[in-house]
């Protein structure tokens, strides 16, 4: 419907411009009143330039998804309303049916990789962390919308640091009158699941606005999410045993499947209240608090495959020598298997509180301004059994606790400047700070005992800042011409340090800064009546996340260490592109773009500790290029309660240059699918309202080299084709229900973990 918008409202343009030597170009612009522009609410966007425009006039092809997109599909987190955005791949917890946490999600947006390279807004402040630049995308609340805006390719200019990939911008509703909507809802199948969510919005007689919402999930998780892989060993195999699995791993190395871990029962909430008040006609003031926090457990239990050769199970002991578990034989293999490998280290927890205000004030005469402010916090915790003789019920351990915090602040001010009403200026001012306020790593007596913390083994703590001016000219060079000219300056600072117990050092780092400036031209041409032709060029950057200068990570094979002298990334981009309604019921927009990607920051691996763990170094050692081409289609069929919905995505992604590791130049980028397309069908009759969608995703590599070619086995990221629907009826003027099922054809594939089958969801509405 977004797209639909687009159509109506760029045909309002042209009849606008058939008489602009009488009117002013900055006038409201009519949106021509067909069936199909009734359907668009006159989409309007703020993040394409900080300022208010209609999409259709926006310098490159953005989606806004509205409530009546949405209700055609089942929305529990941000990710499952993008599902059919061309240019967006999203994985794990941006999904719904998903276990929660930010650290087992991945994102790209138009070509570009990486959470921390794209910008995720909630009324135009960030909410990427402050540690690592990744997403709680249980904080991005979609039951206070009013739309979610999208727009691709670089935008530091506009926004600075990490806006690479693209934008994503949740912009709340703003309440006008007593309202509110509470559901219940609950789902089984692959996935047992359960939910209550509710809002309340009212404005007072004395001009108070209020906005209140809640959310909880609890589910089982599905069934199998992690299998348990071991390799074969040499020495002599004493203990014949059944029930192992012939497997490889995702790079063809011989495994065996010989249990999988269990379920991941998980639990999230969020709260969040919103104020409104207007101080004057002229002036609005905002502001309020979200919370969101999410707990992924274990069910205390593990699942074994193995028996002996009489059927009786294989009881699983603990890794030492003596055990029999470490010597089994599995025709004429020698396996080690002990119950550290069954244990999923949980629970872990993830915690996230928003601070936020807001005031806008209109001077008249098109000069208006606009104050931003937000505190964010955000902590995580995760335990780690990290011996091989750890059990299910105990053995020493580490907890890791990463807690975080943002400050951002910003002014603009929006005026006509020289040739009033055709030429707009905006004037900005930012400040950013965000701290690794400590990423300490425990030890613990007991790894299941949080409170069992024997000593601190180390410690990581980074600051950073960055101030910023930029400028944005918007010039109507002609009625149906737009030219948008803007540049930022940004200056970011860092300082931390970092120090271990084993080996036992610590590491003071001074302050020290670097400047970046990034301009970013663009051009929209509207030649007739349903056309829109644009075409831009930029300059974006991304500094190093404080997690990747000071914070390391640990796990059972991997150990990655931070480097405190790694550089910004840098990116220039060029894209040309339209949207054209050649006919009535008819919308499609494509695009072609080019990004090329400087001291990319790419993590060396291999480095052997002696261990059986590696070690990983983050370095400044890559360039890369990628082009894509981005296609969506809205197509109204013979009814007018029935349109289809397409979607094409194509990321031909290279490493030019790697001075770390040449093996990887000319392979593709990792997370960054080659091809991905979408298509469904929207229905909206009487009472009854839907949709169904199909969406393909080809195979991303997660290895820098490309190796893990190898699909369907435990680890892989394999190639999928999903359907979704959903039905809605409006039983009464207060009550509706619906009933979703995801995954409809029950397609079995891993993203790294086995993901969830067919699963079924239905749910009651109140609202008043």
């Amino acid at each position: 419907m977004a797209i639909l918008a687009l159509a109506g409202l760029v045909q309002g343009q042209a009849a606008w411009a058939a008489d602009a030597e009488a009117e002013s170009a900055a006038e409201t612009l009519e949106t021509k009143k067909t069936k199909d522009s009734e359907e668009t609410l006159g989409a309007t966007l703020v993040t394409a330039t900080r300022s208010e425009m209609q999409a259709a006039l926006a310098p490159a092809n953005v989606s806004v998804i509205t409530a009546d997109n949405t209700e055609n599909r089942l929305v529990q987190r941000i990710g499952d309303a993008l599902k059919d955005i061309p240019g967006v791949y999203l994985r794990g917890s941006a999904y719904g049916t998903s276990f929660p946490g930010s650290s087992v999600a991945s994102s790209s947006f138009h070509g570009v990789s990486g959470a921390n390279r794209s910008l995720y807004l909630v009324d135009g402040l960030p909410v990427n962390t402050g540690s690592n630049g990744n997403v709680d995308w249980n904080i991005m609340n979609m039951d206070d919308a009013q739309q979610v805006e999208y727009v691709p390719g670089p935008f530091s200019a506009l926004y600075g640091s990490g806006a690479m990939g693209g934008v994503l911008n949740v912009i709340s509703k703003v309440p006008t009158k007593r309202e509110g909507r509470l559901s219940i809802g609950a789902g089984g199948a692959a996935v047992e699941q359960w939910g209550i969510k509710g809002r309340y919005r009212d404005r007072f007689e004395n001009g108070l606005g209020i906005s209140l919402t809640f959310n909880h999930m609890d589910s089982d998780n599905w069934a199998v999410s992690d299998y348990v892989t071991v390799a074969t060993a040499s020495g002599a195999a004493t203990t014949p045993v059944l029930g192992a699995i012939p497997t490889t791993t995702n790079q063809g190395e011989r495994r065996f499947i010989v249990g999988d871990k269990g379920r991941r029962p998980w639990e999230q909430n969020n709260a969040s209240l919103h104020l409104y008040y207007d101080l004057t006609p002229q002036t609005q003031i905002d502001g309020g608090m979200a919370w969101s926090r999410s707990e992924v457990s274990d069910t205390g239990s593990y699942n074994s495959y193995l028996t002996r050769t009489d059927g009786t199970p294989l009881a699983i002991g603990v890794g030492s020598s003596g055990n029999v578990g470490n010597n089994l034989n599995v025709g004429g293999a020698r396996l080690n298997v002990y119950e550290q490998l069954f244990l999923h280290s949980l629970p872990s927890i993830e915690d996230t509180r928003r601070y936020f205000g807001h005031l806008k004030h209109d001077f008249g005469h098109d000069v208006k301004l606009s104050v931003d402010f937000q505190y964010m916090q955000h902590e995580t915790y995760s335990p780690f059994a990290n011996v091989a003789s750890d059990s299910l019920t105990g053995g020493t351990g580490q907890l890791t606790v990463t807690p975080s915090n943002r400050i951002d602040a910003n002014v603009a001010l929006r005026f006509p400047f020289l040739w009033e009403q055709r030429n707009f200026l905006t004037v900005g001012f930012g400040a950013n700070h965000s701290e690794l306020e400590g990423q300490s790593r425990y030890a613990l007596g007991n790894w299941r005992n949080w409170d069992s913390t024997t000593a601190r083994t180390a410690l990581g703590k980074g600051e950073s800042s960055i101030y910023s001016a930029y400028l944005q000219d918007e010039l109507w060079i002609l009625p149906n011409l737009i030219a948008h000219l803007g540049v930022r300056y940004d200056d970011w600072s860092t300082s931390g340090m970092n120090q271990s117990t084993s080996p036992s050092f610590t590491r003071i780092y001074q302050e020290r800064s670097v400047g970046q400036f990034n301009p970013k031209f663009s051009l929209t041409w509207l030649p007739a009546d349903g056309y829109k032709l644009f075409a831009s060029t930029g300059w974006a950057f991304r500094p190093p996340t404080n997690f990747e200068l000071y914070g390391n990570t640990q796990t059972s094979s991997v150990i990655t260490e931070p480097n405190p002298g790694l550089s910004p990334e840098t990116m220039h981009s060029w894209e040309v592109g339209g949207e054209a309604t050649p006919i009535a019921g008819t919308t499609i927009a494509a695009s072609y773009f080019h990004h090329y990607i400087s001291d990319l920051i790419y993590a060396k691996s291999g480095i052997p500790t002696g261990s059986l763990q590696t070690l990983t170094e983050r370095q400044n050692a890559g360039k890369a290029e990628v082009e894509g081409v981005e296609v969506k289609l809205r197509q109204k069929l013979y009814w007018d309660w029935l349109h289809f919905n397409g979607t094409y995505t194509l990321n031909d992604s290279v490493i030019t240059e790697n001075t770390a590791n040449p093996r990887i130049v000319g392979k593709q980028m990792v997370q960054l699918p080659e091809t991905m397309f979408s298509g469904g069908l929207d229905i909206k009759y009487k009472q009854w309202s839907g949709g169904i969608i199909g969406r393909y995703v080809s195979q991303p590599f997660f290895n820098d080299q490309n190796l893990d070619q190898v699909t369907g086995v435990p680890g892989s990221y394999d190639p999928y084709f999903l359907v979704d629907t959903r039905i809605a009826y409006q039983a009464t003027k207060n009550i509706d229900l619906s009933f979703s099922v995801n995954n409809l054809l029950d397609r079995e594939y891993s993203a790294f973990y086995l993901q969830a089958g067919r699963t079924v969801y239905g749910e009651i509405s109140y609202q008043f």
